[in-house]
């Protein structure tokens, strides 16, 4: 393979980037799951009366002699069943239960374990049936929740104080479900039909008496409640999709590297050299001593060079360039900056997460519900606008620096200047060799630079009896040498600990092994692997030069890197070329812009959304 092929990643407008692996494709699996049963909960809703809300109903004292004397007007959708009429009235009046069972409720004390306990208040509506009601004057009616189950029953009674054990039923006082009942008054919400001449109720709120109508009944949103539990569905459809779903150069690059893989699979793996086993660290003492390497880890094909690992002129003259000088063929001033993807499904589930959580959360507020609906809604408006600022503050970070490596040229090491720089170039040892380093009893050469994390496999047991096992990690330690970054032009030694509370990128897990009931992960940089270095180049001191020595005619030997300050732009230390770095991230639309537009949309439906 050629560096032609590089060249040529310019992935226009839109691409269909495959799903991260080895969990994105799962990934998608959910979120075909969620969509699934998102358009079938929306599609239940629809078949749910959309009831009005009860601040549009006419409120009564009392009930009307005569049924055609109310004002009839056409259902909404949702009553097209045979179970509703074309046109009705909604009303709220005050009624007295004569015969039927509404609800029960009762307060019970539950004891713990340690001997103490607490009350707790249990509520329970009855299914619909046929209920008899009286007006303040004494017109009696027959009149039901939905008898075909369209719509639940839906009610709230005057709830005692929960410090004593007691029941209660509310049912008619003459239901004959205890004698001498004192009878329950209701200020019903309903629906009255003339053809057929019908009642149907639609929600009840217990009151003392006629005398104190007291608080209006619920609002009975079922279909709004299904339709909002669609709409999360869609939002956490969108949230995992745009988590599965890969930055488009790295859906390229990783082809680049199954071609690899294919070219390789029949190459015996020795060090420096890719093959089926990946490519092994060479292992060097001090002063540059050529030591034997180890075959305990090795660089996978997966995550290495995209065009072969540069071989080295000669690994005891580090700061000259190789032969002729060249750069080596991955270098960003040979195969150029690729342009990802203007849009990719990332933008898709990007926009239906949050546009469905932003339109969930003004719908809470400002359409019909309940008090716990309206809270509901302020609590989702705070999590989303406080995510959509996050978000947007991590996407302007993100924006800045893809903007400056794009728009900062890669320095030939043997031409660098002082100031802010970019080095791409492969690690080479330097007079500090490559230390062999040791954990959870292995030991491993040929590293520069590593980090390593240990896990415990913990098991616990709930107070239910449940027990559950997971890894447990339990350290973090980070090491490494000064060593070279060299291009083919020239080399520069880089001292890890000059970057000291700075983020260094270590790779992906080179090795991962357990011993018992411990488990331990390795990453790092060893002599061969690609570095990315993005900072500011600085005069090295004398005493620097003194400890790890120079050359006494090039001038990068007098140079190092270290993190940027006092500009406000970001630094970078990372495994990996400019491909590499740039592979993480996205077009400028799907880093900024799409964020931005999510941002100004909450806004706007915070403030004007009306339903």
């Amino acid at each position: 393979m050629d560096n032609q092929a590089i060249r040529q990643l310019d992935q226009g407008v839109f691409l269909l980037s495959g799903p991260k692996k080895p969990l994105g494709i799962l990934g998608y699996v959910v979120v075909i799951g969620f969509l699934v049963a998102a358009v079938i909960m929306y599609s239940g809703s629809l078949s749910i009366p959309d009831v009005p809300q009860v601040g549009e109903a006419l409120e009564m004292d009392a009930l009307h002699d005569d049924v055609s004397s109310y004002t009839f007007e056409p259902v909404q959708a949702g009553f097209e069943s045979p179970e509703y009429a074309e046109s009705a009235a909604f009303i709220t009046v005050p009624l007295q239960l004569k015969d039927g069972h509404i609800a029960s409720h009762k307060c019970t004390w539950s004891e713990d374990d340690d001997g103490g306990g607490s009350w707790s208040y249990g509520f329970d509506m009855e299914p619909a049936s046929k209920l008899t009601w009286l007006d303040v004057n004494g017109k009696q009616i027959t009149a039901a929740f939905s008898l075909q189950g369209s719509l639940n029953p839906e009610g709230e009674v005057i709830e005692p104080p929960c410090n004593y054990e007691w029941y209660r039923d509310i049912a008619g006082y003459e239901s004959g479900y205890f004698e001498n009942s004192d009878p329950h008054e209701f200020n019903v919400f309903m629906m009255v039909e003339q053809n057929p001449e019908r009642y149907q109720i639609l929600s009840v709120q217990e009151i003392v008496d006629f005398d104190d109508p007291g608080e209006p009944p619920q609002e009975v949103t079922q279909r709004e409640d299904v339709g909002r539990f669609a709409l999360a569905q869609f939002g956490v459809a969108g949230l995992v999709f745009m988590l599965s779903t890969q930055p488009p150069l790295r859906h390229e690059l990783r082809k680049l590297r199954e071609a690899n893989k294919d070219a390789v699979k029949d190459v015996t793996s020795s060090a420096g050299i890719l093959g089926s086993s990946g490519r092994y660290f060479p292992h060097f003492g001090v002063n540059f001593e050529p030591l034997p390497f180890s075959d305990a880890i090795a660089r996978s094909v997966d995550d290495d060079w995209l065009l072969g690992s540069p071989a080295p002129s000669n690994f005891a003259d580090p700061y000259p360039g190789d032969e002729g000088g060249k750069l080596m063929p991955e270098h960003p001033n040979l195969v150029g900056t690729p342009t990802p993807a203007v849009i990719t499904p990332y933008t898709l589930g990007a926009i239906l997460f949050a546009g469905s959580f932003i339109w969930l959360a003004a719908d809470l507020r400002a359409r019909d519900g309940s008090e716990f609906h309206t809270t509901l809604g302020w609590g989702l408006t705070a999590l989303v606008t406080v995510v959509n600022l996050l978000w947007f503050r991590s996407a302007w970070k993100q924006f800045k620096l893809t903007r400056l490596i794009r728009d900062l040229p890669t320095s030939p090491i043997r031409s660098v200047a002082v100031g802010q720089a970019e080095l791409v170039g492969q690690v080479r040892p330097s007079v500090a060799g490559t230390p062999a380093m040791s954990v959870g009893g292995r030991t491993h050469n040929g590293l520069a630079g590593w980090q390593w994390k240990s896990y415990e496999y913990e098991c616990s047991t709930d107070s239910e009896g449940n027990r559950s096992c997971s890894w447990e990690h339990r350290e973090t330690k980070t090491g490494g040498v000064p060593f070279m970054i060299h291009d083919g032009s020239g080399g520069m030694l880089i001292d890890p600990s000059l970057w000291e509370g700075e983020s260094i990128d270590y790779g992906p897990v080179l090795s991962e092994w357990r011993r018992g009931d411990w488990k331990w992960k390795l990453s790092g940089f060893g002599v061969g692997d690609p570095i990315y270095i993005l900072g500011d180049c600085v005069p090295r001191n004398n005493e620097h030069l003194e400890k790890w020595g120079g050359h006494p005619t090039l001038a990068q030997a007098l140079l190092t890197m270290v993190p940027t300050k006092g500009t406000g732009d970001q630094s970078s230390f990372h495994y990996g070329t400019e491909l590499d770095v740039l592979a993480h991230n996205r077009s400028v639309f799907e880093i900024l812009l799409v964020p931005l537009f999510v941002f100004l949309l909450s806004v706007f439906m915070f403030i004007s959304y009306t339903p």
